[in-house]
């Protein structure tokens, strides 16, 4: 009892908790609300919106140049004046947003006519303001001010939900508009307010010193940022393209439930990467190392029970015609397991600065996940674009790996990913031999995660957790 007390006291589970439990809100809000979309929209309308909002990722980046992401490094060496940072990065982003959108709607209108242009229009003003949301998102977390990063991931989301269901109810034809609508008025509401906050309380517009500063760490993780979008999404694009929207409709949902671990990950690393960056400022690497291998060991967890029990899950969520994805999830959450490995060698790249070594290693892995998609898709479909991304992710495992310990022999040897890695592909195994047998699965998640949990709380594993 009192090693678990420890724990709940420690800061960085506190936080941590409140990340996760923010996440899984939020993610919760999403799986909920899965089958009422599903139902509500044709498969070819759900796989239109899910290709929209790949492409609002892709053009976040382009139209913000993805200044957000050199505040990682700015909180360290501008700290004393990260408002008027943020506040002269913003309207250097804004005056790019005009330019580039100008080109972008001149485009579309005289040369590829078949474009809807209220839906590049759309998706234009979604990219920025979504682009403002993420940045403000990145100074939480290296503020560690995670109450506000938790209503800023939860908020959003419950007020879009509750504008599409009623938007869809009232909506006879243009389904898709009825989900894509609410996204862009959400977004831009808060965006605007995040943007004119910043603008008043940083007060500086220019600054030559802080936009070369920004440009200089930022101009490459727009490459890398683009991709990971074309990691991302590209397969559900060449869906779309080779096979047909529908196919790329179920492969989105899978997609969409099965990454559910990244809900897990991703509130771990909102904790992790101002821990990491303190602890390596402060040269403690053995305690870095010792927590990485449990970091890694959650993670594992995690992604083993969303394996064991994902079949039934996406049963209960959609209508039969999605279930012939259930085969996707194993390769689909594999992925996930190595986009969470990669992001610890990432981390380091960018505690380095190495932004150029970021966006190529990034880029490789990219066009080897894109060239394997024009392979494997139009012979074998969703299945050939789920195994082809677990090549690609595999591989930007290992370069990114190879890349960080260059930069530092001292950090993540091998043998701390050799076990999880094993067991993970195990677990993929076990998965397809029980995919009939969901009492068997179900069973083994449930009595291991019990096991795991009694375990680690019983030796105080969770509390020697970044401390």
């Amino acid at each position: 009892m009192r090693k678990f007390k420890k724990m709940i006291n420690n800061k960085n589970t506190k936080a941590g908790g409140l990340y996760l439990a923010g996440n899984l809100f939020n993610k919760a809000i999403a799986f909920l609300t899965i089958p009422i979309f599903t139902r509500m929209m044709s498969t070819s309308d759900f796989g239109l919106v899910n290709t929209y909002l790949s492409w609002v990722s892709i053009l976040s980046l382009i139209v913000g140049l993805s200044l957000g992401s050199s505040i990682r490094s700015a909180y360290k060496d501008f700290k004393d004046d990260l408002e008027g940072y943020v506040s002269s990065i913003f309207f250097l982003s804004f005056l790019n947003f005009v330019v580039t959108s100008s080109i972008i709607i001149l485009i579309s209108c005289f040369f590829i006519e078949e474009l809807d242009i209220l839906l590049v229009a759309l998706c234009l003003v979604q990219s920025y303001m979504t682009f403002v949301i993420n940045s403000i998102d990145i100074k939480y977390m290296m503020s560690m001010d995670y109450i506000k990063k938790t209503l800023l991931l939860a908020l959003p989301n419950v007020i879009t939900v509750i504008m599409s269901v009623v938007w869809l109810i009232n909506i006879e034809n243009t389904k898709y508009l009825g989900r894509i609508l609410p996204f862009v008025i959400v977004t831009s509401v808060i965006g605007v307010y995040y943007l004119a906050r910043s603008f008043i309380t940083g007060k500086k517009l220019i600054d030559k010193r802080y936009w070369k500063y920004a440009i200089t760490l930022s101009i490459p993780l727009i490459f890398h940022g683009l991709s990971i979008n074309i990691l991302a999404t590209s397969d559900r694009t060449l869906l779309t393209i080779f096979r047909s929207s529908s196919e790329a409709g179920i492969y989105s949902l899978v997609y969409n439930l099965s990454m559910v671990a990244a809900v897990v990950t991703a509130s771990l690393e909102s904790v992790w990467i101002p821990w990491f960056n303190k602890k390596i400022h402060d040269g403690k690497k053995e305690i870095i190392n010792q927590s990485v291998a449990l970091y890694i060991e959650i993670a594992l967890v995690v992604m083993v029970g969303i394996l064991m029990i994902g079949p039934e899950v996406l049963v209960f969520m959609a209508p039969q015609e999605y279930w012939s994805g259930n085969i996707l999830i194993p390769p689909v959450v594999l992925a996930s397991f190595f986009i969470f490995l990669y992001s610890i060698s990432v981390n380091l790249e960018y505690y380095y600065k190495s932004t150029k070594v970021i966006a190529t290693n990034t880029i490789i892995a990219a066009l080897v996940n894109l060239g394997l998609n024009f392979i494997f898709i139009p012979k074998y479909g969703a299945l050939g674009a789920a195994y082809t991304t677990v090549a690609a992710y595999i591989i930007s495992f290992v370069i990114h790996y190879r890349a960080a310990r260059k930069l530092d022999k001292g950090l993540f040897p091998f043998r701390v990913y050799i076990k999880p890695i094993s067991w993970m592909f195990l677990s993929v195994g076990f998965t397809y031999v029980l995919m009939d047998y969901f009492l068997a699965r179900w069973s083994l998640a449930l009595v291991g995660f019990g096991i795991y949990i009694i375990f680690s709380v019983k030796k105080g594993r969770f509390s020697s957790l970044l401390k």
